[in-house]
């Protein structure tokens, strides 16, 4: 965790100081969203099971590090229910992260934004007693609609989440990718 955290703080550091040096119109932007994570599969040891959809919300700040690139962090928790012996179980599932996302800008003023995200997912339950911690890995696709004489602007994202490796003292939880869709704002300076 500790080193999740230098790693973290250092890419900012980096991505503040590359793109203070950058003369273009947008520097940093903040961007919030709430939306749906779809159904999925989780393993715990050998044993496959369900998630059901659940709400869904992400805060990311980017920093421009050159014309088309950005890193970041970001923060998101999702809230899904597991079907597990008979019974439904809520979920919630923090991720703290860093991002880093393509920026193509199209003719009619849209912006296209792809990109690759790494964290430190925390997820409980009323399932278990112990917390289980992992190495989240996702990938997002944003697609933003700049509003007029602003450097703000709507942002619509479809992703997915997954934890390759994780677990805690009683067993190895993982999941492939279960994709999410969230629509907000984004705040540009």
């Amino acid at each position: 965790m500790r080193a999740l955290r230098i790693g973290l703080a250092c890419m900012v550091l980096v991505a503040l100081s590359v793109s203070v040096g950058h003369a273009q119109e947008q520097q940093w932007s903040i961007t919030v969203k709430g939306g749906l994570l779809m159904p999925g599969s989780v393993t715990v040891e050998s044993m496959s099971l369900d998630t059901n959809m659940g709400f869904l919300a992400n805060a990311y700040f980017d920093a421009m590090v050159a014309p088309k690139l950005s890193i970041g962090g970001f923060l998101q928790m999702a809230f899904p229910s597991v079907t597990a012996w008979g019974d439904d179980y809520g979920v919630t599932v923090t991720t703290l992260g860093a991002t880093m996302k393509g920026r193509f800008p199209l003719q009619s003023g849209w912006i296209l934004r792809p990109g690759l995200a790494f964290g430190y997912q925390m997820s409980s339950s009323d399932a278990y007693t112990d917390g289980v911690n992992g190495l989240g890995v996702g990938g997002l696709f944003e697609v933003i609609k700049p509003l007029a004489n602003s450097k703000n602007a709507l942002v619509g994202e479809l992703g997915f989440i997954t934890q390759p490796s994780g677990g805690n003292s009683d067993a190895d939880v993982t999941w492939g990718p279960i994709f999410y869709f969230a629509f907000g704002y984004q705040f540009g300076g």
